[in-house]
């Protein structure tokens, strides 16, 4: 209903209070709530009906009999799910360890040696200088910058822990790819509207494109399809009626 709506700020919004109201929601306790509505209203009724419903194509007692080994298959998930994102965290300690502090272009940074994508993670740019011509290295720090100073990195670790202890939903995958493509789009979104000549900077991202992304849980220049990116940049800007939606 969202994706293609060009209302980027309050998608990040929605994203963001989606996994958390999705958090908070299993621990609030609408029992009362609930039985004081049914006995207001014969049209709440049909709520506790529907459950019932719902809940006699379950076997009986399946998750009773069964809940160690539920328990114990979730735990082994969160654990290899921490592992994973303790790995990119290592991964991205030894790409700092190895990048040293400069400046490129009036911004502070720091130089890679490797051949990887330039990215930002909390407040710091990496970047090679040596890999990107003058006008595509403005690109990449004016881009860069927008996702340090909106702290895009808060919204990508709330989606990795999102999938740390809801790795067996499918959804929480589709909302990190979610959250991660959005960052992208409101800082193309920022670039352009900052005088950014549009096809020069969709250009500097096909000439980056070919480059290797170091982590998953940093904002890579190049991180999400190029082609979605290029289409969302040209498409026509929401009118306010879809602010409805």
């Amino acid at each position: 209903v969202l994706r293609r709506l060009t209302f980027y700020i309050l998608n990040r919004c929605f994203l963001v209070l989606g996994i958390l109201f999705s958090t908070v929601y299993p621990f609030i306790d609408l029992t009362d709530f609930f039985h004081q509505q049914q006995m207001d209203s014969g049209v709440v009724a049909y709520l506790p009906q529907l459950n019932q419903q719902a809940a006699d194509l379950m076997p009986k007692g399946f998750f009773i009999n069964n809940w160690p080994i539920l328990s114990a298959v979730f735990y082994l998930g969160v654990l290899l799910m921490t592992l994973r994102l303790a790995v990119q965290f290592l991964s991205l300690y030894k790409i700092h360890r190895k990048s040293s502090p400069g400046k490129v272009a009036n911004y502070q940074v720091r130089l890679l040696k490797d051949s990887v994508s330039p990215f930002s993670f909390w407040q710091t740019v990496y970047v090679n200088p040596n890999l990107h011509s003058d006008n595509e290295l403005d690109a990449i720090l004016a881009h860069e910058m927008v996702h340090v100073k909106q702290w895009h990195t808060l919204d990508i670790i709330l989606a990795e822990l999102s999938v740390v202890f809801y790795w067996f939903n499918p959804g929480v995958w589709l909302m990190k790819k979610a959250v991660k493509e959005n960052l992208e789009f409101i800082t193309d979104q920022r670039i352009l509207k900052k005088g950014m000549d549009k096809k020069a900077y969709q250009y500097s991202l096909l000439g980056v494109g070919q480059l290797n992304a170091s982590v998953a849980i940093v904002n890579n220049f190049n991180l999400s399809d190029l082609k979605k990116r290029i289409q969302m940049m040209n498409l026509k800007r929401s009118s306010k009626i879809n602010l409805g939606r």
